[in-house]
């Protein structure tokens, strides 16, 4: 059953975004994020999902989604929440912690460019294992979708959070929030 949490506002402008790019261009906020907005329904939640978290969008593959981690519906607005990317396909490592907010996570798509790597960052021993991997196996595509990426990056500072910027050193905030916040996931 859902958790009963209203919709963040920055989630809210984020939905609103999604139905205007599909009016007028035809696309949704899936064709440049790589996830579709799905706000706390029962359907996208799977065995490893903490039942506390409230699930936002899903990648559509392998059951992959991120969702609000509400510490025990402790935390009551989900501006606030730390963010989870949730893997079922990961048996031993499927809950990871990948924002402080969704601010954050928007920050870190600004700065990343393609949120997938994010599920890469639990196998980085340094910096440097992260830009390598960075370079060699998101780069070129991040390429060849630039100016696809950059219209969108403009849609989300002017619609959805104004004067949103980079995260300046995506490696740092991630392992530094990893070692701030620990979620504890029930078995």
């Amino acid at each position: 059953m859902p958790l009963n949490y209203k919709m963040p506002e920055t989630l809210e402008k984020l939905v609103q975004l999604d139905k205007d790019l599909d009016q007028r261009n035809g696309y949704t906020v899936d064709h440049y994020i790589g996830f579709y907005i799905s706000f706390n329904h029962d359907d996208d939640r799977y065995e490893c999902t903490p039942e506390d978290a409230v699930v936002f969008g899903r990648t559509g593959v392998g059951g992959d989604h991120f969702a609000f981690y509400t510490f025990n519906q402790s935390i009551k607005d989900l501006e606030e929440a730390p963010i989870i990317f949730i893997q079922p396909m990961f048996f031993e490592n499927a809950v990871n912690l990948v924002a402080r907010n969704l601010r954050d996570f928007l920050a870190l798509f600004i700065t990343l460019k393609e949120l997938y790597v994010l599920e890469r960052f639990s196998f980085y021993k340094s910096k440097s294992d992260f830009i390598k991997d960075y370079k060699e196996s998101y780069l070129k595509d991040i390429d060849l979708r630039e100016s696809k990426l950059e219209f969108f990056i403009e849609e989300l500072r002017e619609n959805v959070i104004e004067g949103i910027t980079e995260i300046n050193d995506a490696y740092a905030y991630i392992t530094g929030l990893r070692k701030q916040i620990s979620i504890e996931i029930k078995e």
